[in-house]
């Protein structure tokens, strides 16, 4: 069944109207801001030339309307930026529905002419530097890359965000979340896929903000607390008070106006360049903050005011010790934008000679990162959490069917062991032209046959990512799943190392060993995925090398699947192996070729293509 995207395709023509609507009132006020400013110059040249002060009376009037057309401009250009970012997320939605990665990567690298700009964005969509080899089986299940889990689901545009659901992705070994952990993410899912139009709004807000690189300044200062003593403060104020000697000059003892003025004036230069070294760290981390403490900022405030019912949403949002994270950035948000203001070093210069503004901004500072501090970073992960959260809700979107799966409440391994899905599919495939499979394995082992391209690999696979995706709280594209919490392991893709004098069969050695290791010495369930085993070495090998390794994956807190093409090693477990259920797939034959029906049948098949698709690439 093909994924439903008519709210997304709806949403396309609503952006695209309202863009431009937003792109004319931009032009009309681009136009009028220049206008009036043209007026405004045209009068001030009439009033010096015909000597009329009435000139300069509508100068003035001018330069006020010319501000407010500015400040309204400002704003509309705002919103157009907001909608044209609006604009590209809801593209994605519609790309990812599709399957289309093609477009989607072109939506990604759409005004990049750089090459290497390019290269960096397709590597931040995809999740490239996640991928890693040393792992259970990110080699084996398409997590990361171009075509991957990843680049289809994600749909976090911050750094921290896009690590915790690629931390989803790998999960933890034998770490893996109680059934009513994952219980309780199902339900945050459920609210969170329910509101496409939040997501939408969140994505874009968060694309605004441009974070894709940590706030490490920021988190760092905050964690760092490192307050202004109180007399810094006291000593500031005592400056501010020193300006009311001037003013009682100018009242009792006006001769001396000009010499309390130049005193006052030196008396603040002097405590400026005294405290530069002190206050430099406060400035150096304020660099670079406004944006991101502004960025989080909005994220949280569009959190807070929708309104979710969900309860782990609500204490995410919420802040740790039930502190506001829009009310604490708020505060910070307001000392940086006077920080903001004496950037310039002349300006810092002016300023601080008249005005001791270093003093307080880093006072200001310091006590909100003395007071804020040890919320900040807890916000941040937060926020991480709420964005994987958003990705684990995807599968809603660009699935024709799906259904939570059922997660076994017992924390004993032995019952742990078991994946029995009906109608399970690959997220990765289009919904109205895959063909979906129902696998039931329960502290055994499933073993997979059926000749060249009929589907063994893509079903092992499916189950593996299908698990994954059950283990992160996400709905799963299926009619039905129960499955236990159990560990994954696979062997699949397989491929030598020259650098290491790795040949491929030591390889594939290595991670079945890795397999078996595990199945010895972890307390928890596993389930592995082992693809056409030992292919590497000769038949009689082989066949040995696969009968061992069954033999140590026969336990009761143990379930897996394995292809092959071993017909010797099938007919050896037939009458010994209890815990073994044989699965096949099948085909039809033609003059003009093959057809697959990728429909797994209970029992063995024996069915050989190999030859067959020799002759039709002209090997004879």
């Amino acid at each position: 069944m093909k994924a439903d995207s008519k709210f997304f395709e709806d949403k396309s023509l609503e952006i695209k109207d309202l863009m431009k609507q937003y792109g004319r009132r931009s032009i009309l006020l681009s136009v009028s801001r220049f206008v009036m400013f043209v007026l405004g110059v045209a009068s001030v040249i009439a009033a010096f030339a015909v000597k009329n002060s009435v000139f300069f009376l509508i100068a003035a009037v001018l330069l006020i309307v010319f501000v407010v057309f500015c400040i309204i401009h400002g704003k509309v250009s705002a919103k157009l930026n907001y909608y044209e970012a609006l604009g590209i997320v809801n593209s994605k939605y519609i790309s990812r529905i599709n399957g289309d990665f093609d477009s989607l990567f072109e939506i990604v690298c759409n005004g990049l002419k750089r090459r290497d700009d390019r290269e960096d964005a397709v590597r931040y969509a995809s999740g490239q530097e996640f991928y890693t080899d040393d792992h259970d089986y990110c080699t084996d299940l398409d997590l990361f890359g171009r075509k991957s889990l990843f680049a289809r689901l994600n749909v976090s545009e911050t750094s921290f965000g896009r690590r915790a659901f690629a931390k989803e992705l790998l999960g933890n070994g034998d770490d893996i979340r109680t059934a009513e952990e994952i219980i309780t993410r199902q339900k945050a899912v459920s609210e969170l896929s329910s509101d496409p139009g939040f997501l939408e709004e969140y994505q874009a807000t968060a694309m605004l903000g441009k974070m894709k690189k940590d706030p490490k300044a920021l988190i760092d200062f905050a964690s760092e607390k490192r307050p202004v003593k109180k007399r810094r403060l006291i000593m500031a104020e005592v400056l501010v008070c020193l300006w009311l000697i001037p003013l009682a000059s100018l009242i009792f003892f006006p001769a001396f106006l000009r010499p309390c003025i130049l005193g006052v004036l030196l008396i603040d230069l002097l405590y400026w360049a005294a405290g530069v070294k002190n206050n430099a760290y406060y400035f150096y981390a304020a660099d670079g903050m406004p944006s991101q403490v502004s960025t989080i900022h909005k994220l949280y405030s569009l959190l807070e005011k929708t309104e979710f019912k969900d309860g782990y949403l609500k204490e995410l949002i919420a802040g740790k010790g039930g502190k506001s994270v829009t009310g604490s950035l708020s505060s910070l948000n307001f000392i940086l934008f006077f920080a903001g203001l004496r950037s310039q070093p002349l300006f810092a210069f002016i300023i601080n000679s008249v005005f001791p503004l270093d003093q307080f901004i880093c006072y200001f500072m310091g006590g909100w990162a003395d007071k804020y501090g040890d919320s900040l970073a807890h916000a941040v992960n937060d926020l991480a959490k709420i964005e994987s959260l958003m990705c684990a809700s995807q599968i809603s979107f660009i699935s024709g069917v799906s259904s939570f799966p059922v997660i076994e409440k017992s924390e004993s391994s032995d019952d742990n062991a078991y994946f029995e899905g009906k109608d399970i599919s690959h997220p990765l495939l289009a919904p109205d032209s895959c063909v979906s499979n129902s696998v039931s394995i329960r502290s055994g082992i499933a073993l997979i046959t059926g000749s060249n391209m009929s589907g063994k690999t893509t079903l092992i696979r499916t189950v593996g990512v299908c698990s994954i995706l059950a283990y992160m709280g996400s709905k799963v594209p299926c009619s039905s799943l129960s499955l236990g919490r159990m560990r994954i392991m696979s062997s699949m893709r397989i491929t030598d190392n020259l650098g290491e004098d790795m040949s491929t069969f030591k390889a594939e050695l290595v991670r079945i060993s890795g397999i078996i290791k595990c199945a010895k010495e972890s307390k928890m369930a596993l389930l592995f995925l082992i693809d056409e085993i030992f292919r590497g070495t000769n038949s009689d090998d082989r066949t040995e090398g696969a009968l061992i390794v069954l033999k140590n994956l026969s336990a009761k807190r143990i379930c897996g699947m394995m292809t092959t093409h071993d017909y010797a090693m099938i007919d050896r477990t037939v009458d010994t192996y209890k815990n073994i259920c044989y699965y096949h797939f099948s085909e039809k034959y033609s003059d003009t070729g093959i057809t697959f029906d990728y429909k797994l049948a209970d029992g063995i098949s024996r069915e050989s293509n190999a030859r067959f698709l020799m002759k039709l690439v002209g090997i004879e």
